[in-house]
């Protein structure tokens, strides 16, 4: 048993043989079109332009954004480390700001922080990256306000978020830009894959043209600044699309998983479930009383073969992040040492589950 394994059971072979069959296999095609109107349907925004991983949409936000060396740019210690390297891809700085308890997500408070300080010091605070960490809405409605008030851009990181909202709004479609992912463990996958959302028609025509190699509108090449090679392929939005059409039985699927866990791990375990907004569900993310037991349990599963996987490692502790500057009070640091994330596959039933959690209460 994997942890997030893709579920192809939808028109994934169908639409793959339709793109092959026509001869589009290049990063352009109906399959691409196709995929990219339905990713506007789906997250409420104006403009979508997929691209071949999600990293690459952060990269191509702060692009856009002209993020450049010197900038300051808040980002969420306790994420995984993609949602952090574009910042140094553009030689900016990143300076991290740790969870608040009841989704995980950026601390507001310390946010604001964060910012009076480095203005204060005569710093350039330009941007924040906030991430909603395994599809938990964060707390939109104040880091909202905080960046209106202090004239920054905002990169919503909703890679682990498609179908998460926040007050009937789509996840993604708050910031100045969004970023989605399409890899191989997500809800929705292409293999590989990603998007940037906006509703900033400047900004989608910038991030077109830079992800498709700053290649000008003429016969001839011509290039007025630096490009990347960062589009997807259609064939890759063949599968996506196919994955797209189910992103709602697969979140129903994924939140009746967590239903299992809870009942079953019920008095061993906290099953972690979004305060605010509604969440994908996309991971089962649970939380023990003892910091020995994620191991204990990880360890357990391991000899059955069954994947389950830590937290994310906060970006704090990470070596290569050891010179950022960092606001901590803690959060993260506990939830990384009590937390594992389970099994969460679509086509995991309740007798899986119940193997599952036989396990883990006996481990514990």
């Amino acid at each position: 048993m994997y942890l997030s394994p893709p579920d192809l059971s939808g028109n994934e072979f169908r639409y793959i043989q339709e793109a092959l069959e026509s001869n589009w296999i290049a990063p352009f095609g109906p399959q691409l079109d196709s995929f990219t109107e339905l990713l506007q349907t789906q997250t409420g925004t104006s403009f979508a332009v997929p691209v071949n991983s999600g990293t690459s949409a952060i990269h191509l936000a702060l692009l856009a954004l002209h993020i450049q060396e010197g900038d300051l740019v808040f980002c969420p210690t306790f994420t995984f480390a993609a949602s952090i390297f574009p910042v140094l891809y553009q030689r900016a700085t990143p300076v991290f700001i740790d969870s608040e308890s009841h989704s995980w997500n950026m601390d507001p408070v310390l946010l604001e922080q964060a910012i009076l300080d480095s203005i204060e010091n005569k710093q350039k605070p330009k941007a924040i990256i906030l991430v909603h960490i395994y599809g938990f809405p964060a707390m939109l409605d104040q880091i909202q306000a905080i960046a209106a008030k202090y004239h920054l851009y905002l990169i919503e990181d909703a890679a682990e978020a498609l179908g998460s909202s926040y007050k009937n709004k789509a996840l993604g479609s708050f910031g100045h830009a969004g970023a989605l992912s399409f890899n191989g463990n997500k809800l929705v996958t292409g293999g590989t894959g990603g998007a940037v959302i906006t509703n900033d028609e400047e900004l989608f025509n910038e991030v077109r043209v830079l992800a498709n190699q700053a290649k000008e509108e003429k016969p001839y090449y011509e290039h007025l600044q630096v490009g990347y090679n960062y589009r997807m392929c259609n064939l890759n939005a063949a599968v996506a699309c196919a994955q797209l059409e189910q992103l709602g039985q697969k979140i129903n699927k994924k939140k009746q998983i967590r239903a299992w866990y809870a009942i079953h791990l019920s008095g061993a375990a906290n099953i972690k479930q979004a305060d605010a907004g509604i969440d994908n569900a996309w991971l089962t993310c649970v939380e023990f009383a003892s910091a020995e037991s994620p191991e204990k349990v990880r360890l357990a599963l391991e000899e059955e073969n069954i994947e389950s996987r830590n937290v994310w490692n906060p970006m704090h502790r990470q070596p290569v992040f050891k010179d950022c500057t960092a606001y901590l009070n803690g959060v993260s640091d506990a939830v990384f040492a009590n937390s594992l994330c389970l099994p969460s596959g679509t086509q995991l039933i309740e007798k899986d589950i119940i193997h599952i959690t036989d396990i883990i209460k006996r481990s514990l």
